[in-house]
């Protein structure tokens, strides 16, 4: 019976194997959900105080945070070889979640939470989430031309994952 490494030598593995654009669309992903944890929102009373994303938790936050969910636990099963056998490539699939997660972060934007009907301040934290979101979906366009043009991109994200387990073994 075969014994499983842990979460951090997963991760690290992940690490090690991922080609550079994985990674990047990995760091885009960190970032999404590191920024549910940064102040978004300055409240009108008193204006010092300030609210992270999460303690405004509505379904456009949720959906950022699977978002980056999703992407990191595809990147990881790629890093350790496994099929997902999806219609897309993985530069495909993080382009469009990256765009989306901006699309998301500009509907927070424009919608903000409101109490009393006086709406609470922008902070600096949602900048990180909308970068973070532009890192993701750069990244998923240059994983994307990685491959070779009129090759089926499903196929050619499967063979990469099957390239990355051969080379660690």
């Amino acid at each position: 019976m075969s014994e499983r490494p842990g979460l951090r030598a997963g991760v690290a593995h992940a690490s090690r194997v991922l080609h550079p654009d994985q990674r990047l669309a990995a760091l885009g992903a960190l970032g999404l959900v590191a920024s549910m944890f940064l102040p978004w929102w300055r409240n009108p009373f008193p204006p010092e105080l300030s609210y992270w994303a999460v303690n405004r938790f509505t379904f456009i936050e949720l959906a950022i945070v699977l978002v980056a969910g999703s992407v990191l636990v595809g990147l990881y099963g790629r890093a350790h070889g496994r099929g997902f056998h999806l219609p897309l490539s993985d530069g495909s699939l993080a382009a469009g979640a990256g765009i989306w997660a901006c699309v998301l972060v500009l509907a927070r934007i424009a919608d903000p939470p409101s109490r009393g009907g006086v709406d609470y301040g922008l902070r600096w934290g949602f900048m990180v989430a909308l970068l973070s979101g532009v890192v993701l979906a750069y990244a998923g366009v240059r994983g994307r031309r990685r491959h070779h043009r009129g090759q089926d991109e499903a196929l050619a994200a499967d063979q990469d994952a099957t390239q990355a387990t051969l080379r660690l073994g």
